[in-house]
């Protein structure tokens, strides 16, 4: 098992690294066509900054799908589904027009209302699911679908009411996108959060092994339920957050990396959650890739866009298995 687990985390830093070396040789010349070469020295950073951010906002989203998954007991969980990532989003929009309205500036006023939003919304979620029994899975993903229309509803009431001047960058976000100019203090820091709340799941494996079992069963083994669901609730969260935060609410990706890992990987989530991690990088990766390649005539597509399409085949294909038709 241990021979297994090594190989497979190999060969996904392996895919990760192809897809890492083919974004940064990626060059698109003046006629349109694709060819590979090393970029010149000043167009380093504007490639460098997205694929730092992909690599952080993948591995996050990627995990706290994961993560939700076991908390839920739901396969079909992740930010998108249930909502978090659009909370987020409406949290973010919110400071943003208060900033670009009223002037009111705070220091950290995105990721506080990324973080706000999203813990929010997954409370929200998580109280309106809760029945005598217990969580019913399936009223926790209606529940979830519909918080993040009205969420996506209000962040529409908010982009119209911001001057028109602004709109186009409101939908630019709206869409996903990964920013070519970032600071590094604020990459770092998002970036070393990121890998700090990957670390922590991973350290809570053996723990998260048993809470997917019944609630009877994982008490009896010594599992501490309501702390570790609080924790995993609050690290899930904030790692979406920080990939909204980022690149804006992107679809999908906390729903296929832990799939995809599982394909590979079975058996303890310590092993898994980094498996998922690499997973999610690969997919935000290559999806940028795919971006830079497609041309449709009127600029290069938003990356919100190639994971949403990846991804709603992906979920049709796991809704239609859970319900024994494939």
């Amino acid at each position: 098992m241990k021979i297994r687990t090594t190989a497979t985390i190999v060969f996904l830093l392996l895919l990760l690294f192809a897809g890492i070396a083919l974004r940064l040789l990626i060059t698109r010349q003046v006629d349109g066509s694709i060819t590979l070469a090393i970029p010149e020295q000043e167009f380093v950073l504007y490639r460098v900054v997205p694929l730092i951010s992909a690599l952080i906002v993948g591995a996050g989203l990627g995990v706290s799908g994961m993560g939700l998954q076991v908390l839920l007991r739901n396969s079909l969980a992740s930010p998108w589904i249930l909502g978090l990532s659009s909370g987020a989003g409406l949290g973010v929009m919110a400071t943003m027009y208060f900033e670009h309205t009223y002037g009111a500036t705070f220091v950290g006023s995105e990721s506080g209302g990324a973080i706000l939003g999203a813990v929010g919304t997954l409370s929200l979620v998580y109280i309106l699911s809760r029945r005598r029994t217990g969580i019913d899975p399936m009223t926790m993903v209606l529940v979830g679908v519909v918080v993040s229309v009205l969420c996506g509803a209000g962040i529409m009431v908010l982009q119209h009411a911001v001057p028109m001047g602004l709109r186009g960058s409101f939908t630019t976000w709206l869409m996903g996108s990964l920013p070519e100019v970032e600071s590094w203090w604020k990459l770092g820091t998002l970036g070393g959060a990121t890998v700090f709340g990957i670390a922590l799941i991973s350290w809570w494996g053996p723990t998260l092994d048993a809470a997917c079992l019944s609630d009877d069963e994982a008490t009896s083994v010594g599992v501490n339920l309501p702390r570790i669901r609080t924790r995993l609730f609050l690290v899930s969260s904030i790692l979406a957050a920080i990939g909204v935060m980022l690149a804006g609410p992107i679809a999908f990706v906390g729903l296929i990396a832990p799939h995809g890992a599982r394909l590979f990987l079975g058996g303890s989530h310590r092993s898994l959650t980094i498996a998922t991690a690499i997973m999610g990088a690969c997919l935000l990766v290559f999806a940028d890739d795919i971006r830079q390649i497609v041309d449709i005539g009127s600029g290069r597509l938003p990356i919100g866009i190639v994971t949403s399409v990846i991804g709603g085949v992906v979920f049709l294909g796991l809704l239609l298995r859970n319900r024994g038709r494939v």
